[in-house]
């Protein structure tokens, strides 16, 4: 105990005998630290308000169609009796709610003006059992069934300058590949957190867009919602056996349909990297700071040598020495990284403050707003890291510091 009190000791003078060295070595540290906790905490918050801004407004838990390919399904490709089969799958144990859809390609004119955009026919009532999007019209209203009317997305509002009740012309072709254009009345504007939704989606009830396109009672797809993510594979079983199921049909989970999936891999790469950068800064800091302080305490060495210190008792007075550096740069570095995750938790980062209103694909489904999540575990081992990577980084200019002959280097000072 005595002697870890005077290692101790020992270790919180030498370390502020030369103030700046110690503060610049640390604050080295302290950076790529804060650096990498706050590059964890936004693709952890990133990759969270994706999976739900995926879930909730564009594929559900569990998404029904007749292809298999990631492609949207061709028209006539349809599943008929959408309502009816929706109804059955309902019916299966952890399944919360299901809904048809029915999913086109068409063009939006309004005056002069043309958008392309995905006409998404809705049961205006099943489908908010299953998303979202009807709690996101800001303008307006949702839906209600049989009426000829459209809920489209904000940026598509603002591209083609659409206000309520304006009347536009949903342009598109039938099953049979007939040109189709129907006259509909803007009933709502909805301004999503997922980008797509906004620059791309026109909402129209699936009945009349079963009529506009020669469809019948057909559907795209069936989405649902089930009880939790764990779920999942038992309730895709249990449609395999529905009597209606067909073996052309195909069950695919939300999260196969998520290609930024791989960008998070390739982006915690870059994290791994990054904290790679840190290893190389941690080190050359303290080995630096070491041998500087070797030089500098040759008689301190010799004269702790005559007192009968052991050279693996000054090995540990150095390796503690390089040890505090990388302590105080972590606590730093974590400090520094936790007031700025506060910021980004609570307020987020704003893609517009940067980007605009240019809408640019990021890679996430993500409208406007990052935000950071708490994980305290990733800080935790940050500090760790810094530490471990301090006392490897200090051992060998400590060893250098113990067997130095003290009386040769005496002569050299």
């Amino acid at each position: 105990m005595r002697m870890l009190k005077f290692y101790l000791n020992f270790t919180a003078r030498n370390l502020f005998r030369r103030k700046r060295r110690t503060i610049l070595t640390a604050l080295a540290i302290a950076v790529g630290i804060m650096y990498f906790i706050v590059f964890d905490s936004m693709l952890s918050g990133a990759d969270r308000d994706s999976f739900n801004n995926l879930i909730n407004f564009e594929t559900g838990h569990v998404e029904i169609s007749s292809v298999s390919s990631d492609m949207r399904p061709e028209l006539d490709e349809l599943i008929p009796d959408g309502k009816g089969l929706a109804v059955e799958i309902k019916k299966i144990p952890k399944v919360e709610a299901a809904t048809p859809r029915l999913v086109f390609p068409a063009s939006v004119i309004a005056g002069f003006e043309e958008l392309p955009v995905s006409g998404i026919g809705v049961d205006p009532e099943t489908d908010k059992e299953v998303f979202l999007v009807h709690e996101c019209v800001t303008n307006g209203r949702w839906l209600m069934p049989g009426e000829e009317g459209v809920v489209v997305g904000e940026r598509v509002a603002d591209l083609l300058e659409l206000e309520l009740e304006d009347v536009i012309t949903l342009r598109t072709q039938t099953v049979g590949m007939a040109f189709q254009a129907v006259d509909l009345s803007v009933i709502g504007i909805v301004s999503t957190p997922h980008p797509a939704v906004n620059q791309t989606h026109v909402y129209l009830p699936l009945d009349v867009a079963q009529e506009a396109l020669e469809a019948g009672q057909s559907a795209t797809t069936i989405i649902l919602r089930t009880e939790s993510e764990q779920a999942i594979k038992t309730v895709s079983d249990s449609i395999r056996n529905l009597d209606a199921w067909k073996p052309a049909w195909h069950v695919k989970p939300w999260y196969e349909a998520t290609s930024f999936l791989a960008i998070g891999t390739g982006k915690r790469a870059f994290g791994g990297v990054l904290m790679g950068l840190v290893l190389i800064i941690a080190t050359i800091g303290v080995v630096n700071s070491i041998l500087l302080s070797t030089l500098e305490r040759v008689r301190e060495i010799g004269l702790l040598k005559a007192m009968g210190m052991k050279e693996k008792e000054i090995v540990g007075l150095f390796v503690f020495e390089g040890s505090g550096l990388g302590l105080l740069g972590g606590i730093l570095g974590a400090a520094m990284g936790t007031a700025i995750n506060a910021y980004l938790v609570n307020t987020g980062l704003s893609l517009k403050m940067f980007m605009g209103e240019s809408n640019m694909d990021i890679g996430y489904p993500i409208a406007d707003r990052m935000f950071g999540v708490w994980n305290w575990p990733t800080v935790l081992w940050a500090v760790l890291f810094a530490l471990l990577v301090s006392l490897a980084a200090s051992y060998f200019p400590a060893r250098r510091a113990a067997y130095l002959d003290s009386v040769e280097s005496l002569r050299q000072v």
